[in-house]
């Protein structure tokens, strides 16, 4: 079988001849395609045809709603809302993924966590309210001497536990089951040797630690700052474990265990027993034993389900924002007790611990804005312009009855703590310009500048702890501490005036990013 198709010669004449055949797959004949005239008219009948318009019905688009994360997704980094592929895909087929041309849909938002520092806030402003009353207790029972002695020990061990999350911030990306085990074995020789070494380089913790009293105690002060030094760092370790696990509310409750157990014990060794100041170091040794071991049975059985964090995740605090806390609240009544006695030092101390209780109460104030502004980002400046009333109304007024009620309040410690009122007085009005850092602290972490907020922190504490090492020895009293105040106020305003000035600090229509 064959087929001719036309060929012109050269003489114009028509020559057929035949067509190519090319056998198929199977081998048969077949005539080749490529030789077949090319089909023109579809329409033989020449009809007159109109286009028929397509009429689609008028419908509402219905922004996706994505389920809500829990805190273990939202550690883990895998938030439902944004790991799924489909939700942002335009060519997606699946009829449940998200619209990514619906304005209303906020699926593929960053979340900023709701939870700033892991539910390190309210248990660092329950552990200043629990120690201020239990210094309160010390300070009616105890000559203020005898208390000035004992507070740098004690203020040492609560430094080093704020240090002591550094020495697993390596290990940041492991599940908090395993942090549990590990952490502490990497924390307690860590705290434990740094405690050690700040006992032999100031004598006067490791004289706190021990001395003469109705039951001697065979162990040496040194050995005491130590133990107390690891014991602290592992329950420091825990409870950011605990927030990163999404289990911040049993800190919480350890904490007020903690301030029971501390307050007495304190009783029943300074009140009945008669031991001086190493009976207070004791009482704080006690309670850092009794939450220790709470921790090491319940810690791992909380958190042992927790997922490992995901990049950006990882629900653990940065190394410099510990620092600059640590050295702003418990560094600096060290150097002044240590440089000027322990009366001047216990009279400070007092005024100090009043003054760093307020400071957090506001900064735990506006932790609550990292939240709102997850929940809502494209309110971000409504709600930051919140937050900055909301703290100058409540605090403002603390602050002024702070001021006129100095004498009163210290006076309640003890006769001869009215000395400090004229140093708390500064101190507060300091605080009321360290409002607007503290509500700068707020805007960035909410927006996850954390490099910013860190830095910040950081910058503010080394001033004040600049201006407490190189005030001149020259003083018997509290009276010439004023100078320290004053100082803490000039960094305060400085601070203060950067982040209103620098124009990039004060941002807040960014687009809310991930910590």
């Amino acid at each position: 079988m064959s087929r001719t198709h036309p060929t012109p010669a050269a003489s114009g004449n028509v020559v057929l001849q035949p067509a190519t055949v090319r056998p198929d797959h199977f081998g048969r004949t077949h005539p080749d395609p490529r030789a077949d005239p090319p089909t023109v008219d579809l329409d033989p009948s020449r009809l007159r045809t109109d286009e028929i318009p397509v009429v689609v019905p008028e419908t509402r688009r219905i922004a996706a709603v994505a389920p809500e994360s829990t805190p273990q997704d939202d550690l883990a980094g895998t938030d439902p809302r944004s790991t799924d592929p489909r939700s942002t895909d335009p060519h997606s087929t699946d009829p449940h993924s998200t619209d990514p041309d619906s304005e209303a849909d906020t699926a593929a938002i960053p979340i900023v966590d709701a939870r700033p520092g892991s539910g390190r806030a309210p248990t660092a402003l329950l552990g200043a309210v629990g120690a201020l009353i239990g210094w309160f207790v010390a300070a009616r029972l105890l000559p203020v001497d005898v208390l000035g002695e004992a507070q740098p020990a004690v203020s040492a061990l609560l430094l080093v536990g704020g240090l002591a999350p550094l020495a697993v911030l390596p290990l940041r990306g492991r599940r908090p089951g395993v942090l549990a085990w590990v952490g502490s074995l990497l924390t307690a020789p860590s705290a434990a040797l740094v405690g050690l070494g700040g006992a032999l380089v100031v004598p006067q913790l490791a004289a706190a630690a021990t001395g003469p009293g109705p039951i001697p105690i065979p162990i040496p002060g040194w050995a005491l700052v130590a133990v107390g030094c690891a014991g602290c760092g592992v329950v420091a370790v825990q409870d950011v474990l605990l927030g990163a696990a999404g289990r911040s509310g049993w800190a919480v409750g350890r904490g007020a265990l903690f301030v029971v157990a501390q307050i007495g014990a304190l009783v029943a060794l300074c009140g009945f027993a008669g031991f001086a100041a190493h009976g207070v170091v004791l009482s704080w040794l006690g309670a850092i034993g009794v939450c220790l071991v709470a921790g090491l049975v319940l810690v791992p059985v909380l958190v042992r389900k927790a997922p490992a964090p995901g990049e950006g995740a990882s629900g653990m605090p940065a190394a410099i924002s510990l620092v600059g806390p640590a050295m702003l609240y418990h560094l600096v009544p060290i150097v002044v007790t240590v440089r000027f006695g322990p009366d001047t030092g216990a009279t400070f101390f007092v005024a100090w611990q009043l003054f760093v209780v307020v400071d957090l109460a506001a900064a735990h104030t506006v932790h609550a804005l990292s939240g709102a502004v997850a929940r809502e980002p494209d309110r971000t400046t409504e709600l930051v312009a919140r937050a900055r009333k909301r703290l100058l109304v409540v605090f403002l007024p603390v602050i002024a009855l702070g001021v006129a009620l100095a004498g009163p309040l210290l006076s309640a410690f003890g006769a001869n703590y009215t000395d400090a009122d004229d140093l708390l007085r500064l101190l507060l009005l300091g605080l009321a310009f360290r409002l607007v850092v503290t509500h700068e602290l707020g805007v960035r972490q909410a927006l996850g500048h954390g490099v910013g907020y860190d830095r910040l922190q950081l910058f503010s504490a080394v001033l004040v702890l600049v201006v407490a090492i190189a005030l001149p020895h020259t003083t018997v009293g509290v009276t010439d501490l004023r100078l320290t105040a004053i100082g803490y106020i000039i960094v305060q305003v400085a601070c203060a005036a950067a982040v209103l000035v620098i124009p990039a600090a004060r941002r807040t229509d960014v687009e809310v990013r991930a910590p």
